[in-house]
């Protein structure tokens, strides 16, 4: 058996083992194998060779399906092509709700809502790059639990060795550009209409993405796309994603009031990533190495190679 048959013969191994621990159809095996096997390997042999851990960023809306698919690549990784990845999710670096809360009093009031760029504790993330990359054991890594709407106590960090030789960071907005002044003007939304008439909102998250934000996205080796077919396709997708989340909690605290979202609160909820999400459908395809389109079932209709990865 050569080298091919011994990795594939590991893939389908791995494979079946990820879709069990996580319940996931036969048909999700398929679909990694026609659309996603070959990235991961390249960007595993990019890893094998660099001098500097590679961070690479997977850009894609709420509910895309992201967060499945980088802990599946993460797993391929490690088992099957031996290098050893980290995946950070943006989610999780978050600002505590009192830190939001004291940006909500001296900033906006929207600002108490996480989700825009600057609702994020960047200076913890780029920390634990660092710590990811420098020999000194393990590394804690933060959650952020999103039923209660805060993050976790620090004695509930996963701890991971480092250095690792990938990181794999993972969220709606990695890799956005900051808009035109010009863009900024008409509201796209109720929102902005009703809780950001002087732009002050909308104009500080496009601040935050124009400097530390862009700082940060500039470290990256290589940015991976999940592209929605349209804005309105994301408010299904998140209500699905909540609705699993409620799920998860009625499991794990079945005495206890359930804290997620109705559907009427998800749809308030994001109105609040709108503007972006929807600035990103138009530029991210034209940014990114690796370019997937979704349906609406988040099945692959095309996958395409931009000019900056070709």
């Amino acid at each position: 058996m050569d080298d091919e048959q011994n990795t594939r013969a590991a893939l389908q191994i791995v494979l079946a083992r990820f879709l069990q621990e996580a319940s996931l159809p036969d048909s999700v095996a398929f679909n990694f194998m026609r659309w996603y096997a070959g990235v991961t390997w390249s960007l595993a042999q990019r890893a094998k060779t660099a001098e500097t851990p590679p961070l690479v960023g997977f850009s894609g809306c709420q509910g895309s399906g992201k967060s499945t698919l980088v802990a599946f690549m993460a797993e391929v990784m490690r088992e099957v092509h031996g290098v050893s990845t980290v995946v950070l999710s943006l989610d999780d670096f978050y600002l505590t709700k009192a830190a939001r809360a004291s940006l909500a009093e001296s900033i906006h009031p929207l600002f108490a809502t996480r989700g825009v760029p600057g609702t994020h504790d960047l200076a913890l993330l780029n920390e634990t790059i660092t710590a990811l990359r420098r020999p000194g054991g393990a590394v804690p890594l933060p959650a952020f639990d999103k039923a209660r709407d805060d993050r976790t106590e620090m004695v509930h960090w996963r701890q991971v060795s480092a250095p690792t030789q990938l990181i794999l960071l993972e969220g709606w907005c990695i890799g956005l550009s900051p808009q035109k002044e010009s863009e900024l003007e008409a509201p796209v939304n109720q929102v902005e209409v009703e809780q950001d008439p002087s732009l002050l909102w909308r104009r500080e998250a496009n601040r935050q993405l124009a400097n530390e934000y862009a700082d940060l996205f500039g470290e990256l080796e290589a940015l991976l796309l999940l592209q929605a077919p349209s804005f309105d396709t994301v408010f299904e997708w998140r209500w699905q994603q909540e609705q699993r989340l409620s799920e998860q909690f009625q499991k794990d605290h079945p005495d206890k009031p359930d804290p997620t979202m109705s559907r009427s609160e998800v749809t308030d909820f994001v109105l609040h990533y709108q503007r972006l999400t929807e600035h990103a459908l138009k530029t991210l395809p034209d940014q990114a190495d690796f370019v997937w389109e979704l349906a609406t079932d988040r099945s692959v209709e095309r996958m395409w190679l931009t000019e900056v990865a070709a």
